[in-house]
């Protein structure tokens, strides 16, 4: 009896040691679905950050990022943080205020988010535009529009975007579990839309060529271009949605 513990307990612990295959999807930063992951949210036009500073408390403020990506900042005047992620504006300001402060030791939290503007359609209880001040996944989104209805695919859910050509791209995103997608529910950007069929789309191609000749709402958007050094656009979205 002790030996046959003794060798459960081997080979529990081999196996607990046994290297695991690496999620390919998500070194490639798409859900299981193929939608591209946001795994932090990025600056964005509207958004109110408050940066302190542990050995030079006289440098704490509280900023908004401008219409175009940019903060102003006393001793640094005009800085573009829109479209970076927290970190990504820290280590930024960081570089930039070992100019002017001994210790340019800094942290960002964001105490305020721009309103975002998503369009749910399709299978759900109220269609329409949202508005919201913190950051919306699919599934708040959904929820937000009174949830879907009895019968909807949603394993097939779509998420249809703009880049920052004007193009737009359909993704698919399964909730719930579906197709082994698990605990797939990405973060949606301002003017998304978010589609829950009441059947299964045989073609998506097809169906958004159909589907994008009567938008529910369109979107302008105005790019900034940045350095080379910062991969990363803000963009200024403008919102005609229907009356």
């Amino acid at each position: 009896m002790r030996i046959a513990c003794l060798i459960a307990l081997v080979a529990a612990a081999l196996f607990g040691c046994t290297p695991r295959a690496p999620d390919v999807m998500a070194a490639q930063g798409v859900a299981p679905g193929g939608v591209p992951l946001t795994a932090e949210h990025t600056l964005a036009p509207g958004d109110r950050i408050e940066i302190r500073f542990p050995f030079a408390a006289d440098f704490n403020t509280l900023a908004t990022v401008g219409p175009d990506g940019y903060i102003s900042l006393d001793k640094l005047g005009n800085v573009l943080i829109g479209g970076l992620t927290v970190p990504q504006a820290t280590a930024r300001l960081k570089q930039r205020y070992a100019a002017v402060i001994r210790y340019p030791e800094l942290s960002i939290t964001v105490r305020g988010y721009a309103p975002e503007a998503v369009y749910v359609d399709g299978w759900v209880a109220h269609p329409g535009l949202i508005r919201s001040q913190a950051p919306l996944t699919v599934a708040r989104a959904i929820a937000r529009a009174g949830g879907a209805k009895t019968g909807a695919r949603m394993g097939d859910i779509l998420l249809i975007r703009r880049d920052a050509a004007g193009k737009l791209h359909s993704y698919r995103v399964a909730l719930g579990g579906f197709a082994g997608a698990g605990g797939e529910d990405p973060l949606l950007r301002s003017f998304d839309i978010v589609y829950v069929p009441k059947t299964a789309i045989a073609a998506v191609s097809q169906f958004l060529a159909q589907y994008a000749q009567n938008l529910p709402f369109q979107a302008s958007l105005n790019v900034v271009r940045v350095p080379p050094s910062v991969s990363a656009q803000t963009l200024t979205p403008q919102l005609t949605a229907p009356h």
